[in-house]
């Protein structure tokens, strides 16, 4: 079984929603900088690669020992296992995927590690194969458009009594055509959870997120206009329950607006998977 392969290892959250029946289950990866070669890719291509390649090997362990300014105290496992490829980490996350059946595959950006030909066609074509329901948003690395795997805009998936939205905020902000977007869904008043790339720092877990970095977070203090109204929506908004996101790499959880969750996806390239169930 995937689940026992000692590559991954899980957190595991619960959120109840009121009206909500049964339970519902979603797998949330994050970063898996996915860099890789093919038959069409040219020799500058494929040095790129490689170079990427040997820069998250190294950053993987560095980042497990704690030798990061911001990986410091950092507790997660590294071990051999964790010493694969992106593309081996990418293949067992969607074995995995394919074994648990969660009702949404939930991926927060970073899904390549550069926009590059042959990256685009193996998610495209991996996320093709994927007979479940996913959403997927762009990272920092990335554009804000890749085919078969994300486009611009505020994308939806319904549930009985919930829905999950995704929204681009890589940049530390949102368009104006997002945010208009957002307010509508929250006006609707059906609860929602927010999957995104950048985590956010409000009243309620700036401590703990300044403890990692500025460069990690969308702040209502400092980003731009728009930005800054995308924050204030999330903690002000009844319709939205919570929020996933990576860009970190390193788990958090933490509440970023009273009874609010906010979950920070690790690195899925070292094997990092979150499970969020949703109950009423």
């Amino acid at each position: 079984m995937m689940i026992d392969d000692s590559f991954f290892w899980f957190k595991r959250n619960r959120l109840t929603i009121p009206g909500v029946r049964g339970e519902h289950l979603f797998m949330h990866i994050s970063d898996t900088h996915i860099s890789t070669t093919d038959e069409l890719s040219t020799p500058e291509e494929r040095s790129e690669t490689e170079k990427q390649e040997a820069l998250w090997a190294d950053f993987k362990e560095k980042f497990a020992r704690g030798k990061l300014p911001f990986s410091q105290g950092n507790d997660e496992p590294y071990s051999e296992a964790q010493k694969i490829s992106t593309v081996a980490a990418f293949e067992k996350q969607m074995a995995l995927a394919r074994e648990l059946k969660p009702e949404a595959l939930l991926l927060s950006g970073d899904n390549l590690d550069h926009m590059h030909p042959a990256g685009e066609r193996y998610l495209k074509k991996m996320l093709a194969s994927y007979e479940g329901k996913f959403l997927c948003v762009p990272g920092n690395h990335e554009a804000a458009a890749c085919d078969g795997a994300w486009q611009p805009g505020v994308h939806t998936l319904e549930f009985d009594g919930f829905r999950i939205a995704a929204v681009d905020n890589s940049q530390r902000t949102v368009s104006a055509e997002d945010l208009e977007a957002l307010k509508s869904l929250c006006a609707e008043g059906k609860p929602m959870i927010l999957l995104c790339h950048v985590p956010l720092s409000t009243d309620a877990c700036r401590e703990e997120m300044h403890r990692i970095m500025d460069y990690f977070y969308i702040d209502a203090e400092t980003a731009d206009e728009t930005g800054r109204a995308f924050v204030s929506l999330c903690e002000e908004s009844d319709a939205i329950r919570a929020v996933l996101c990576g860009h970190v790499h390193g788990y958090h959880e933490m509440e970023f607006a009273p009874g609010k969750l906010q979950v920070v996806g690790s690195q899925g390239m070292a094997g990092a998977v979150h499970l969020l169930t949703v109950t009423g």
